[in-house]
């Protein structure tokens, strides 16, 4: 009688120990973490089905997020030497650049402690999406801004009916058409600013 009595004396002690360091080693927990980032992983780990050269750019663009942060200059990806001459061979760019400009955006918006900083910044981007835009039209808007410059580097005429991406949305038929009007407007966007135009 007096062992069980010991046996669920421990096993109540061990399992308040453990209830009680709980909220300190969440506590412990380092840095910001602004909505929408690292539930389910860390938030600057690239995207799993990318490829290695998407995964570079990404880390870099997020290293480049952090020097513009810290040397207080204003966040424009477009200002980093190392996206537009990546350090690649040039029919590599594209894949380089999308995963660098993802890596800005989530690094950027990890640093000023908002789901997308483009809303926060004092001077908003050429790139940033519209302020009334949901969700998929700011990823149509992005993608819409990325397809510009595959075209522009690739020495395409400008036609955002020629993006397959545009044309065939891998969505379900009731997000395709707020998916390419966000892509529609961001192609222009991207266009125009590559051109020299009002941007």
């Amino acid at each position: 009688m007096n062992l069980n009595w010991l046996r669920i004396t421990g096993l109540i002690g061990c399992a308040t120990l453990l209830f009680l360091s709980a909220p300190r080693i969440n506590a412990a927990t380092p840095g910001l973490q602004p909505a929408g980032f690292g539930q389910d992983r860390g938030w600057d780990r690239p995207p799993d089905a990318w490829n290695d050269l998407q995964r570079r750019g990404f880390q870099d663009g997020i290293e480049g997020a952090r020097k513009d942060f810290d040397n207080h200059r204003r966040p424009d990806v477009d200002n980093r030497d190392e996206y537009r001459h990546p350090n690649v061979p040039s029919q590599l760019w594209g894949a380089y650049r999308e995963g660098f400009r993802r890596g800005y955006d989530v690094g950027m918006s990890h640093l000023v402690g908002a789901a997308d900083w483009r809303i926060r910044a004092p001077e908003r981007p050429w790139d940033a999406p519209p302020n009334e835009f949901d969700a998929l039209r700011r990823q149509g808007f992005q993608d819409g801004i990325e397809g510009a410059r595959k075209d522009f580097d690739n020495h395409r005429r400008p036609d955002v009916e020629n993006r397959d991406e545009y044309r065939h949305p891998h969505l379900p038929p009731g997000q395709r058409e707020a998916y390419r009007d966000g892509f529609r407007r961001g192609y222009q966007v991207a266009v125009d600013h590559m051109m020299g135009g009002r941007g």
